[in-house]
């Protein structure tokens, strides 16, 4: 069923971020984290109970997750005085999403004066099997240091004409944590099909390494916005007619990268970096 547009300047816009207060308690999160709570397991046994759980889907215009794996759930955190929301799941284009529901949170989020964000995904690497020297390989973890839109539509909604990038300093941080192996050029595609032989080769042409489906318009939302966004990618499976090749790193193991990132954005803020 075709979902109506809602006028701007209802509930379903809070550009304030007034429903993170509601949900939470909390007036301010400095860091926001996206990800599957496959990549979150360290971080709930270290962190333990959050201060507040709610559904994602309570937020204005924020849809709960339905694929595989992802979680309606939105948890507060305090961390070292610091603020942290850990979003437990997301949704994407290809579900039948509209732009403005995949990106809803980021909006609310970056009107809550957010200072950061960590998203972490999986992807599809395009180059090497695994026994290629510095090729993506499935088990890696890589952090994005910039991103080719093919989407096939704008990554948001604007007034105008925009500049977001990836956070150069946190890319920097982040790559030289132990288990991430460099980092990757992440392609948006629209999915739900994997690169094809000759869609991945056009696409390591253009300068390439991976093939997502999903972040890349959340983390230049918040970007867009003023808030330092970064992201890391999981390289679960080939592009179509890949080989497997052998995994340089397990998805229980990648939980644990994902935990010092966290961690490590969150030094960097207190820095004040």
């Amino acid at each position: 069923m075709a979902q109506q547009s809602v006028p701007l300047g209802t509930w379903d816009e809070d550009p304030d971020g007034a429903s993170i207060l509601l949900a939470t308690g909390r007036a301010r999160h400095d860091l926001l984290v996206i990800a599957e709570p496959a990549f979150l397991r360290d971080l709930d046994q270290v962190w333990g109970r959050p201060s507040a759980r709610v559904r994602l889907s309570f937020l204005p215009g924020v849809h709960a997750p339905s694929a595989p794996g992802q979680e309606d759930a939105l948890m507060s955190y305090e961390r070292g005085g610091l603020g942290v929301l850990v979003a437990r799941g997301r949704t994407s284009l290809y579900e039948g999403e509209s732009v403005r529901s995949t990106t809803a949170l980021a909006r609310i989020a970056s009107g809550a004066r957010l200072r950061a964000a960590l998203l972490v995904t999986r992807a599809t690497p395009l180059r090497g099997s695994g026994d290629v020297a510095g090729g993506a390989a499935p088990g890696q973890v890589r952090v994005v240091s910039d991103h080719l839109n093919l989407s096939g539509g704008p990554l948001f909604q604007a007034t105008g004409m925009v500049s977001a990038s990836w956070d150069a300093n946190l890319t920097e941080r982040l790559g030289r944590l132990r288990g991430v192996s460099g980092s990757a050029v992440a392609a948006l595609v629209p999915g739900p099909l994997r690169p094809s032989p000759a869609e991945s080769r056009v696409l390591t042409s253009m300068g390439a390494d991976v093939a997502v489906t999903d972040s890349v318009a959340e983390a230049m939302a918040l970007a867009s916005r003023g808030v330092s966004v970064s992201a890391l990618t999981y390289l679960d499976a080939p592009a179509a007619g890949g080989n497997l090749g052998q995994a340089q790193l397990s998805l229980r193991q990648a939980s644990g990268v994902a935990l010092a990132a966290v961690e490590e954005v969150l030094r960097s803020l207190q820095a004040g970096n």
